[in-house]
């Protein structure tokens, strides 16, 4: 039986290998149903709460997963998780997760509201932008926010002037 370190190593050998080159417009991030894979186990384990939330409720959400490549050439790439359910999916579509491994561990930096991510080849602060639509996502150095966020609005009811 292998090690727990050799389990591993492989899959960061899988998951390196399924990161794709940019392209001047980007590369879309591939989202499948990869049942009983290394990256399925993964992108369970990184959706556990959700899942437990959604059996509960009785469903049992399709788990898409996809990586790509977001910092540089040596570090692990990114794993992309989205959840399919009427209970996961709203008007917007069903929303991503992006985990990146940070620190010795897993850790959501992006939840996107629906609608295919795309990596762009632009960069901030050494990871590469991605785009979901109109929306353009930049990393902080801790997470990825929003470039064009929705403005504020005022929703307290105003006084009549007399």
């Amino acid at each position: 039986m292998p090690t727990r370190r050799q389990a591993l190593s492989c899959t960061a050998f899988l998951l390196m290998g399924a990161a794709t080159a940019p392209t001047p417009a980007g590369v879309p991030v591939i989202l499948q149903s990869q049942p009983g894979t290394p990256l399925d186990a993964i992108a369970r384990g990184l959706a556990a709460p959700d899942l437990a939330q959604a059996q509960s409720a009785g469903e049992a959400p399709l788990v898409l997963a996809g990586t790509a490549r977001l910092g540089s050439a040596t570090d692990r790439p990114a794993v992309f998780v989205q959840l399919q359910s009427p209970r996961e999916c709203g008007s917007a579509g069903c929303s991503i997760a992006v985990h990146a491994w940070i620190g010795g561990g897993w850790r959501k930096v992006l939840d996107s509201a629906g609608g295919a991510l795309t990596v762009l080849p632009a960069r901030t602060r050494g990871m590469a932008d991605l785009a979901a639509g109109t929306e353009h996502y930049a990393w902080t150095g801790r997470e990825y926010r929003n470039l064009h966020p929705a403005p504020t609005v005022d929703l307290r009811p105003r006084q009549p002037r007399h």
